[in-house]
């Protein structure tokens, strides 16, 4: 895949104006006064979620380094967690979600003796190992949970539907995979969709085959990189002084992962994350509204601490003259 010069000077504006209108949004929405008494309450125990961030970013960073076979050697581990949090930040402020920022990962790796095609392949299979790995570790927890009699009855209904879901995706892939014959009609678009499937499959197998032993670590990474991350919610009921478990914090992150990911179209997840915690406190028995709103606003807090030092590593990367112009 080869970009335009112009082509990316028309993406690099979209996505400057668009994140910086989104972002405005995402900030008036923060309550700075919840912000700052929920700041007071934990003190600096805030750092020790910014820390949890920090290691889980670096594992998934390590991950996306893994997908790049032979030509991992060629990019710096700094480089690529600075190019990776810049474009997981406009993938969360852009409408096009994550796509629009595996697209921008494509045009920050372009300065770097890396092929094209090797960088599609690697943002095509991180970003399914990074589902994977979360699919993977949401049915670990729902059946911990399940099998310890520690969800309400009640909580079986999202987690049906999470299921149904699942099962109707897989009928779909069989339908389009393996059932001979199958007639697309006149749709070239469906065609295309079938054939770019059929692409993302042959890449992924042929990486399979020629990096397996790779591909597991990534895997591995990628999951710790989510239990790591889940880890933030468990220091912050920590510090409001409830009683849970690492297991709790991973149920509660996948959870609210998951509402966030059928809410991926709206920008920012304005209202979406925090419509979440809400539903994944109440599922571990706790329905304090105070608490809900002082985690919601430490989590927010914690974003846009990110938000700040993603704006700084892509300053870098204009300093440095890394991007095409």
């Amino acid at each position: 895949m080869k970009l335009h010069p112009r082509f990316i000077k028309i993406l690099k504006a979209a996505l400057l104006l668009s994140m910086l209108v989104l972002l405005w949004q995402y900030v008036k929405v923060i309550d700075p006064h919840q912000v700052q008494a929920a700041l007071i309450k934990v003190g600096a125990g805030f750092g020790w979620v910014i820390l949890s961030t920090t290691v889980a970013y670096g594992l998934g960073t390590l991950g996306w380094w893994y997908c790049l076979g032979d030509a991992k050697a060629a990019i710096p581990k700094t480089d690529l967690f600075m190019i990776r949090h810049v474009c997981e930040t406009v993938g969360l402020f852009n409408p096009a979600s994550f796509a629009g920022g595996d697209m921008l990962k494509i045009v920050l790796l372009r300065p770097y003796s890396v092929s094209q095609p090797t960088v599609l392949t690697s943002v095509v299979i991180s970003r399914l190992l990074m589902i994977l790995s979360q699919i993977f570790l949401l049915i670990l927890t729902v059946l911990w949970f399940s099998l310890h009699d520690k969800l309400q009855i009640g909580a079986w209904l999202p987690y049906k539907a999470i299921l149904s879901f699942l099962v109707i995706c897989l009928l779909l892939l069989l339908i389009v995979y393996k059932i001979p014959g199958f007639d697309f009609g006149q749709s070239q678009r469906l065609a295309r969709v079938k054939a770019r499937l059929a692409d993302i499959r042959s890449e992924l197998v042929h990486f399979y085959r020629t990096y397996p032993k790779q591909l597991a670590f990534a895997f591995l990474l990628f999951t710790l990189h989510w239990v790591v991350g889940s880890l933030e919610f468990y220091i912050v009921l920590k510090l409001f002084g409830y009683d849970v478990t690492i297991v709790d914090g991973l149920l509660l992150d996948m959870g609210v992962i998951a509402v966030k990911a059928a809410g991926a179209f709206v920008p920012g997840q304005i209202g979406v994350e925090e419509f979440g915690n809400k539903i994944m406190l109440s599922l571990i028995g706790i329905s304090s509204i105070p608490l809900w709103l002082s985690v919601s606003a430490l989590r927010r807090t914690r974003q846009l601490f990110w938000i700040l030092v993603g704006a700084v590593f892509y300053s870098f990367f204009i300093y440095k003259k890394r991007l095409y112009s």
